[in-house]
């Protein structure tokens, strides 16, 4: 590792810090709310109770729940001319002798016989899509049980438009990503940005969070996506990577490199290395693309990416290397651009996360920074200009040693409380 990211990976702790804290602060703004949330769950336990009422035999005891973005945590609210999709699975333990078709018609039948959903509900190539006056749309995939393995989580048969029915595992592939989550890496000092202004003490990674790294790492990686993707200039906008891809290689990549037993800087070194790593998982053999579910390796998340027909494949495989390739330089013009003072970090900042988390994320910053200058708390390591916390809460006039376990150590020079009216 480390053949790319040069200039990210050079910025001084502090800066690393910094730009953690945005990213962090931006998903903040574009997690689902309690109140998003409540929503969901409400709409589609409605639907799944709706059918599960249902008199007919296939219908019978159905199971709804979610998967993908929702059951993992790492949804991010679409850009506002998308809606947020709900992906969910409708189980059904009594079609395991049923035709696709015969799923199919009596779920749709069902549907389109109530009188809210009716109106709102079309069709997919796997399902069916209820589409709400709103922020969100439902997508329900029907599915039976797989018999052919044990295998962990809830493997299925799922229908699908062009094979019938084609293997699946969403919610073995959701546990496998919450064992992932568990495993917490090896980080020489957690305190955010601000929290360094305010203290000079180490801390242990926490363990109490909803959110862990690996949540939050895909969260960046998916979000960047989309704005990259939103670009008028992209010609592979439209065939951008799926979140379930970029989702498995993240997981992959993360506990490569937690489990070397590698002991990081900063929280945006680890997101350096999962990034960097993420395309060694991507298996070509027999030219074919294979990104396999670990808990089922009969679903392949790059299956569209063999399609020969109008080089749709291609496309997507490309779109891909383009994404990544953006990725990085991204990251580069971002750590470039904090040696340039904060203004121009975060308007880099603005261009590959959207200006509207972004300046939200700007605008609490600021404001602790503003605190901690009145505290005396603020300092400038002299190399670079970097903002970063003082040694000692009694601003000198001396330079001092910024506390940080990095071994890139420079004099910080304390930032004097802001003097109003003419006050000397």
């Amino acid at each position: 590792m480390g053949l790319r990211f040069h200039d990210a990976r050079k910025l001084e702790t502090s800066q690393k810090r910094l730009v953690m804290e945005v990213l962090d602060l931006a998903l903040e703004q574009l997690d689902l709310s309690a109140s998003d949330l409540e929503k969901i769950e409400s709409a589609y336990r409605g639907v799944g109770n709706y059918l599960a009422s249902c008199e007919h035999p296939l219908l019978r005891d159905s199971l709804i729940y979610p998967q993908g973005s929702v059951r993992m945590r790492t949804s991010v609210k679409p850009l506002s001319k998308e809606e947020f999709d709900v992906d969910l699975i409708l189980f059904l333990p009594h079609a395991s002798g049923a035709s696709r078709d015969d799923i199919n018609d009596v779920v749709w039948r069902h549907l389109k016989a109530h009188k809210i959903y009716g109106p709102l509900t079309e069709k997919l190539a796997r399902g069916f899509r209820i589409n709400y006056k709103g922020n969100y749309h439902l997508d329900i995939t029907p599915a039976k049980e797989y018999p052919f393995e044990d295998l962990p989580g809830q493997p299925l048969l799922v229908v699908d438009k062009r094979f019938e029915f084609k293997e699946s595992n969403p919610e073995g592939a959701a546990q496998g990503f919450d064992d992932a989550c568990r495993i917490m890496p090896k980080i020489l000092k957690r305190m955010t940005f601000t929290e360094s202004l305010e203290a000079n003490t180490v801390q242990d990674l926490p363990d109490q969070s909803d959110k862990k790294p690996l949540n939050r790492i895909t969260q960046v990686i998916k979000r960047h996506r989309d704005v990259w993707a939103s670009n008028e200039d992209n010609h592979f906008g439209d065939f951008k990577p799926i979140s379930v891809l970029l989702t498995t290689l993240a997981r992959l990549a993360y506990l490569r490199v937690v489990n070397s037993g590698k002991v990081f800087e900063s929280e945006f070194d680890l997101l350096l290395d999962v990034v960097e790593l993420m395309p060694m998982f991507i298996e070509q053999a027999n030219d074919e693309y294979r990104v396999e579910n670990p808990s089922m390796r009969q679903e392949n998340y790059a299956e569209k990416w063999n399609r020969k027909e109008k080089m749709e494949g291609a496309k997507l495989q490309q779109a891909f290397v383009q994404w990544h390739k953006a990725a990085v330089f991204d990251f580069e013009m971002i750590a470039q651009s904090s040696e340039k003072g904060m203004d121009t970090m975060f308007k880099t900042l603005s261009t590959a996360f959207g200006e509207r988390p972004v300046s939200s994320a700007r605008d609490r910053i600021l404001e602790s920074i503003s605190n901690s200058r009145d505290k005396g708390r603020l300092g400038v390591v002299a190399t670079t200009g970097a903002i970063t916390a003082a040694a000692s809460a009694k601003a000198s006039s001396k330079p001092a040693i910024a506390n940080s376990t990095s071994t890139k150590t420079a004099p910080v020079i304390p930032i004097k409380k802001n003097r109003f009216y003419g006050d000397q």
